[in-house]
């Protein structure tokens, strides 16, 4: 059973700006995403695409579990070394179940209720030759404009578009309509016009690209500046425990391990449904930007707890003080898509 519990969050889109801000020294972005793995989480590329492929085939096992036995499995999660663990609890089938775990190569968890009610938290949110996940995007409506990040690249029954946070739209009413947002490069270079999106539930927003810049975006990649790109191969279900990076126009990757999942969070007037959370740091101008484990897409960044703040340096260290991690708040993708259903994210 999903735990769901209020949180309170503030979305990640920055006011949009004619260039974007100068980077400091300390707010530096990890120059490769190893860089990032090894900063944030002690792990190589190895380790990480290790543990993701764990957790696929944990996902896959707890589709079926939850079929077969439906009153026995609490929940599955990845415990501190990568190992799945499948979490039991009293049930008609639960010798059966214990043994289907082991039978699949995971440990057997136990969960305990108690009934404790969880915290509520404060939170902010936030918002060349190729374009791809994680490069920087601008959305504007009249004289409104919100700073973001490209999610993914994908088609729409069969049209180039990207996928970002539904809140990085100024004017998301008129999606769709010849009054649409507009969607330029950072730069200010038009890249096309919000098609629909949603901003209560699930975050999201589809861009239908121009016909003139849609070739650029013909690719699987996500990445940061002056960082390789990351090739993405297919769509992952979060799983607690499993280790994810970000890539965003604001902070590039920073990366963590999923600690919730199946959250309602209250951001501002809206309220996130589904949520994926994690223990990783984003700022604003990373809405809508990447959330990938191994070459998996998992999530698009919506919210964050420290999104106000203008460095993970400063935020983490505010979050040292207040005792409560940084903590950023994603839909996941498996529920775009399926509010999309003629909508793909490109992988190959």
């Amino acid at each position: 059973m999903i735990v769901r519990a209020a949180v309170v969050a503030v979305l990640l889109t920055s006011a949009a700006l004619a260039t974007a801000p100068a980077a400091t020294a300390q707010d530096t972005v990890a120059a490769t995403l190893a860089d990032a793995l090894q900063r944030d989480l002690g792990l190589t590329e190895s380790d990480w695409l290790q543990r993701s492929a764990v957790a696929a085939d944990l996902t896959a096992f707890a589709d079926r579990a939850r079929v077969d036995f439906a009153d026995s499995v609490a929940g599955v999660r990845l415990d501190a070394t990568g190992q799945g663990v499948v979490d039991l609890t009293s049930g008609t089938t639960l010798d059966a179940a214990r043994a289907a775990v082991l039978r699949a190569g995971f440990t057997v968890g136990t969960v305990t209720a108690d009934g404790a009610p969880q915290a509520t938290l404060s939170a902010t949110s936030i918002a060349d030759a190729t374009s791809s996940g994680g490069d920087g995007i601008v959305a504007s409506s009249g004289t409104a404009g919100l700073r973001c990040s490209v999610g993914f690249n994908g088609t729409d029954s069969g049209a180039p578009v990207i996928v970002t946070a539904g809140h990085c739209d100024p004017n998301l009413a008129a999606a769709g309509t010849s009054g649409a947002s507009q969607v330029q490069g950072l730069d200010g270079s038009p890249l096309g016009t919000v098609a629909r999106g949603s901003l209560d539930g699930h975050d999201w927003s589809v861009v239908r690209l121009n016909d003139d810049v849609a070739d650029r975006f013909r690719n699987n990649d996500i990445r940061v500046p002056g960082a390789a790109p990351l090739d993405i191969t297919g769509v992952a279900e979060p799983v607690v425990g499993m280790p994810v990076c970000k890539a965003g126009a604001t902070t590039g990757f920073t990366c963590g391990t999923v600690t919730a999942v199946g959250r309602t969070v209250d951001v501002g007037a809206r309220v996130l449904r589904d949520a994926v959370v994690t223990d990783i740091c984003a700022l604003q101008g990373d809405s809508g930007g990447p959330l990938v484990s191994g070459t998996s897409a998992v999530g698009v960044s919506s919210a964050s707890n420290v999104g106000q703040y203008g460095q993970c340096a400063v935020a983490d260290a505010v979050a040292f003080v207040s005792g409560t991690g940084p903590q950023l708040f994603a839909t996941p993708v498996s529920k775009i898509l399926e509010d999309n259903p003629g909508l793909r994210l490109r992988t190959s």
